[in-house]
């Protein structure tokens, strides 16, 4: 319970003795009787009507909520958004990896799973696996991990310590230094309840060219390893009450085949993780970047996942094609020396498909059937299968919604950029 973002709501719509007895009620609900309640709620209401002074400070809605643009969904939603964030924060747009690359030192930042809030110690195991993940796929030596933590004020600190247990099991089974890491709670007193959010970064060196997606061309072999799944398909179990799944994604065999793939470096040119919004969103992300198409064997590919998860996901109905399974996608032209090293190092693997010309879309199947990108990753848990793969807005209006976010924050940086300059 945001009570601050409750207040703001209120107080626009109802008379503020109504605002006063709502927030009590809330405040009692979490904290019980305190003979302090009534002052905090006083104070609360002061500050929201302090805070209005400084609008010019704060944020301009465009009727766009991050729910209805698919954001962190992993679709189509979420890569327009992000494609505008690039090009707000002049990021490179030449490859969309997750990474990013800096002469020879690789970076990646990666969130704990949103449903994972109440599993912390999978939260901050998933979330290390894919940031190292994001920064060995492209052909880096991890040199060490960063972590941010946020609780909330109800939060109890077994929380925290089962998150920090997570992160330092990955760390330790890869031998990675644990750097650096910033520990707060979510709104200060401002937000009630357990759930916790934060993120784990790591920073790498590269031994060689980076494996970025601007390598991969036409007539490369897709070579793809076995799929254990992460923070997604951890939720998918919990969520749905299937027992014996979670422990099959408590592996590290992603990063296991990354350690290998860089012992035959020369045989490879680029790699990418089966991660957001499965296939389906890397071979989008891919095509953006080098206008091809890959065309793989759905037996082949269906047949490295986990055996167990494979068959969860077909009893609940779930497309294995647009959910991360945490594979490793290796694009080559000499196969069989990369699934050689990949065997000896205990990691299964097989040749999936390959890269084409463009022929329509990002991904087809060898019949020549079209695997859309979809507006959201598959629904992987009873809640989202309600709310669907779709937006009550169409492309064209969460565009132009971007858009104009987009604008207003450029215009707010631009005016405090030019301020700088003229004070310095």
């Amino acid at each position: 319970m945001d009570l601050e973002g409750y207040a703001r709501r209120l107080l626009n719509h109802v008379d503020e003795s109504r605002v006063r007895t709502e927030l009590l009620r809330w405040l009692e609900f979490y904290k019980g009787r305190r003979d302090f309640n009534q002052r905090f709620v006083d104070a609360l209401i002061m500050e929201v009507r302090n805070s209005e002074k400084f609008k010019n400070f704060s944020f301009t809605k465009v009727g766009l909520t991050a729910g209805d643009s698919g954001l962190g969904s992993r679709g189509l939603g979420d890569n327009l958004i992000h494609l505008k964030l690039f090009e707000l924060s002049k990021r490179n747009l030449e490859t969309l990896d997750d990474a990013g690359i800096v002469q020879d030192v690789v970076v990646s930042v990666d969130g704990i799973h949103s449903r994972l809030s109440y599993f912390p110690f999978l939260a901050g195991f998933h979330a290390t696996k894919a940031t190292l993940r994001d920064i060995m796929v492209k052909g880096a030596i991890p040199l060490g991990i960063l972590v941010d933590i946020h609780l909330s004020d109800d939060s109890d600190v077994s929380m925290l310590f089962d998150f920090e247990a997570g992160v330092s099991t990955v760390a330790e089974s890869m031998n990675v230094p644990i750097l650096a890491g910033s520990t707060l709670r979510i709104g200060g007193d401002m937000v009630l309840g357990e759930r916790i959010s934060g993120g784990v970064a790591s920073v790498g060196k590269l031994q060689g060219e980076p494996f970025t997606r601007k390598r991969i061309v036409e007539g490369q072999q897709i070579i793809m390893t076995e799929g254990h799944g992460g923070g997604t398909i951890s939720s998918m179990a919990i969520f749905h009450g299937l027992e014996g799944i979670v422990e099959e994604t408590l592996r590290i065999k992603d990063l296991e085949a990354c350690v290998a793939v860089n012992r035959v470096r020369d045989l490879v040119k680029s790699m990418t993780d089966v991660t957001n919004g499965g296939i389906r969103g890397d071979a989008l992300e891919i095509s953006e970047i080098t206008n091809l198409s890959l065309v793989i064997d759905e037996e082949e590919f269906l047949s490295l996942i986990n055996p167990r998860i494979r068959k969860a996901m077909e009893e609940l109905r779930i497309d294995p094609f647009g959910l991360s399974i945490d594979s490793i996608l290796i694009f080559t032209d000499s196969p069989d020396g990369v699934l050689k090293t990949l065997k000896e190092n205990g990691v299964e693997a097989k040749v999936i498909g390959e890269v084409t010309r463009r022929k329509g879309y990002p991904i087809l199947t060898r019949d020549g059937r079209e695997m859309r990108p979809a507006f959201r990753e598959s629904p992987y848990t009873p809640v989202k299968a309600v709310i669907g793969n779709y937006s009550p807005m169409n492309l064209d209006e969460i565009k132009s919604r971007l858009e104009e976010a987009y604008k207003n924050s450029l215009s707010k940086k631009e005016n405090v950029l030019k301020n700088l300059k003229t004070r310095s």
